[in-house]
Formats: C-alpha cells, structure tokens, sequence
C-alpha cells in the first residue's frame, strides 16, 4: 500500500492533448474514482498510471519512486479489467495463482494466498471451475481475486462492473466497498457512473476534456460543485438548471421565477452577499429534485423556503419516492415528493422549494458565481 502523486501530467497525441496538466495527491488507502463522460481522458489517465502509455510530460510517483520511465512490471501495481481477461484454459485457483508463480513464489506459499484470497471473496467453491463455467459476477470476484493475490502497492479498476447487469452491479458495489474497509487497500477507480463514483469513493475527480475540474469527497462535489457541467454531471436525477434574473427588492436577494401558468413568483437565495455583485443580472439557477418536494409543515417558516403552486406535467412513480416534472421559465423541472402525495396530470399543486443549498451559475463560462 502507498500514496500516489500525478504532477501536472500531460498526454498528446500528435497536437490533440487529452491530458491537460492534470495534478491529483492520493493519499496512502484511499479510495479515489475517475469519473467522467466518455472520452474525458479517465481511462488514459489510468493506463498512464499503470505504464501502458507513456505520458508527454509530468511525472508519476508511486510511493517515494518516480515511476514515469518505469515498465509497468516495475510499479507494483494490480489492475482490475472491464473484460476481467482471465486465461479460460486455466481453473480459477491457476488464475488467482498465475501472477504468484511468475514471481517464483514458492508453492505452499502461492495455496496460502490462493486459500486466503478466495475466502476473502467467497469463492472457495469455484476454486476448481474454468472462467467458462462462471457468471459475470462470479468471474469478476475471480479478476479481482488475482488482483488481490500479488498484495501490490496500488490497485487500479477500469470500469470493472460495466459488463453486468443493473442487480449484479449494485451487489458488486457493495462486495468492492466492504473489501476496501476491511483491507483499507489504495485503489484508483475509472468509471462513467456517477453512482458507482458517488457510493464508492473517498474522493471523487470529475474529468471532462482531459482537464480535472473538481476534485473532492462526494458529498463536497454533490453540494458544492465548481461549475454547471460538475452539477449536472454528478447526482441521479441531475441537478435543475433554471435561467432566471437575480432581482433585490425589500425581501433581499432573490431569483424571479414564472410557473407553467404564467404564474410570477419570487424565490430567496442562500448567502446573498456572495450574489449582490450580480443583482439585476441574469444566472443560471442549480436546484437539485429533492429540494423540491410536497409542503413539508416543519418547514414552513423556514426564510429560505417558499411555496409555489405549480401545474403538474408528468408524475413517475418509484416507489418509495415520486418523480413529478413541472416547468418554471420555460424549462422543465424535476421534483422528488412523497408518493402519497396526490398529484393529478394536468393539475396545479403547492410545492415546496427549499432554497438552502441552491447554486447559481454565470449563464455565459458555467462557472460558480456563489462560491466561498
């Protein structure tokens, strides 16, 4: 187990550049996640660390070690695959194994790890199956299980649980998370699924274009994002964007918003010094759905939440919640309310905005404009 420190590394190629400087401090057991949309640069990022590309410029530390020139046998790294790529003419103790005997390691010591690695993961009973004979769970637990094996400095995850289906995925989650607990191993994590990002991570680092534009925990990234694409990008249903004109009155500080009836209506804003500067302009208002719910009675006197009725356009139900859609200003809004909550389609119902941890965003950069 050791830290991990990516310098202001840089990767072009020919004169597109898919890492833009990017710098990332791993401490020693934690669990840090690349997330991103497709083509961000998470997965070069990844086989950067690990060796299988060379990178244009920065450096790469593993530990104390510069390992930027290293091959990537020389890194002490593990890496877990999308494809899990495990050898199917061997059985699952061969697989766990093989990294072991390359090593030379003795052989009681290579069943030792084998035994202790499939009891870890709670695969004793396939230890004499072939890959063939296994579920796609059951043949990750087997790639992880190899990755286990070697006891490496780093482990490194690309998209590991992207090939299995939705049940299979969410219980693999867990297994991954109960394992990082109990052995408190340094992982770095690639994923596109901000859920797998959000439930896994220590630290999230949210890429887009090969730059790094937030790096924190996921609950600072989920109520504290930099700039629009990190709050539409992280949370399921995304975030709210509403465009709206910042208006002082004798209230305070507040956002004009106009409900699907034409309806004017008048919402408050959290730290209004932070936003005076931008009085009479217009922003992008950041609410996510669950700030937007049935009247909830304790909250009523609440100076940061207002009622509104609004006409009810769609309702999706969950079960134990109720998506409802709206609009304000011309865009569609999604609400998450009790489902015992009646909303009729086509209806106006009151509905609550709580206003405490709304974000406001320059319409023009995307940039933050109410950030400490």
């Amino acid at each position: 187990m050791a830290n991990l420190t990516i310098d202001n590394v840089i990767k072009t190629y020919g004169q597109t550049e898919v890492l833009k400087g990017i710098n990332i401090a791993i401490e020693k057991g934690e669990f840090l996640i690349l997330v991103g949309p497709s083509g961000c640069g998470k997965s070069t990022l990844m086989n950067s660390i690990a060796g299988l590309e060379d990178v244009t410029g920065g450096r790469i530390l593993i530990g104390d070690t510069d390992v930027t020139q290293a091959a990537p046998k020389d890194r002490d790294i593990a890496m877990v695959f999308q494809s899990y790529a495990l050898y199917p003419n061997m059985s699952v103790r061969e697989n766990i194994a093989f990294g072991l005997e390359i090593r030379k390691v003795p052989k009681p010591e290579r069943e030792a790890e084998v035994q202790r690695v499939a009891s870890l993961l709670q695969i004793e009973h396939l230890l004499d199956r072939k890959p063939g004979q296994l579920s796609g769970g059951q043949r990750q637990r087997v790639a992880m299980g190899r990755a286990l094996a070697r006891r490496p400095k780093l482990y490194l995850f690309d998209e590991p649980l992207s090939n299995l289906d939705a049940k299979l995925r969410v219980e693999m989650r867990t297994e991954i998370k109960k394992l990082h607990q109990r052995l408190g191993t340094t992982i770095v994590y690639v994923t596109h699924d901000q859920i797998e990002a959000m439930t896994l991570a220590d630290r999230i680092a949210v890429m887009r274009a090969g730059e790094l534009l937030q790096l924190g925990s996921p609950q600072e990234i989920y109520d504290d994002p930099a700039n629009q694409f990190v709050a539409g990008f992280m949370g399921s249903p995304a975030m709210n964007f509403v465009p709206c004109r910042l208006v002082a009155g004798d209230a305070g500080l507040g956002v004009e918003i106009t409900d699907g009836n034409g309806n004017p209506a008048w919402l408050p804003v959290p730290n209004p010094e932070r936003l005076s500067g931008h009085a009479g302009q217009e922003v992008v208002l950041g609410i996510r759905p669950e700030m937007i719910t049935d009247p909830v009675p304790h909250k009523a006197e609440d100076p940061l939440v207002r009622q509104v009725p609004m006409k009810v356009l769609v309702t999706e139900p969950t079960g134990a919640d109720t998506m409802l859609v709206t609009e304000i200003n011309g865009v569609e809004l999604n609400c998450r309310i009790n489902p015992g909550y009646s909303t009729p389609v086509g209806e106006t119902v009151p509905l609550m905005f709580d206003m405490s941890k709304a974000v406001f965003f320059d319409p023009n950069s995307e940039a933050r404009i109410d950030r400490a």
